[in-house]
């Protein structure tokens, strides 16, 4: 039997296990990568999928996205966000599901941690599906694109 390791760097090693990890853990043990060896944290983040990089996804991949996921899920998950993420799904949002959004966010009140990081790992579950599907991309900022 293969080993599925066998010349695999230990950060790629790492990286896949995070991938199974649930959001908030993961992300907390990032940033406390990143303060104790910011170019290993740095690296570890660019190799890892997380709710906080659907900003980095393309628009097309973005709006399937968002016709496959639950809109209660979508309302809990944006608990907390930056405004840059909220603006860059808002643009790919119609401005029916927008108000949709926003009555169901207004209905949520006060949410749990543990619900808004079960909902995020949710989404991020869609989303690696459709990344896998080749229907979803992460856009590389090194990249220049043209319309």
């Amino acid at each position: 039997m293969a080993d599925p390791w066998n010349g695999k760097k230990g950060i790629d090693i790492l990286a896949e296990i995070m991938q199974h990890m649930d959001p908030g853990p993961a992300d907390a043990l990032i940033r406390n990568l990143r303060k104790a060896d910011p170019r290993i944290g740095g690296e570890l983040a660019r190799r890892i999928f997380t709710f906080d990089r659907l900003g980095e996804c393309d628009e097309r991949g973005i709006r399937l996205l968002l016709s496959k996921v639950a809109m209660r899920d979508l309302a809990i998950a944006l608990k907390g966000v930056a405004s840059s993420m909220l603006e860059y799904l808002a643009r790919n949002m119609s401005q029916n599901t927008i108000e949709t959004l926003r009555e169901e966010i207004r209905l949520q009140g006060p949410t749990k941690v543990s619900d808004v990081e079960a909902a995020r790992s949710r989404i991020v579950g869609q989303a690696r599906d459709l990344m896998q599907q080749h229907q979803m991309f992460l856009r590389d900022p090194n990249e220049r694109y043209i319309s």
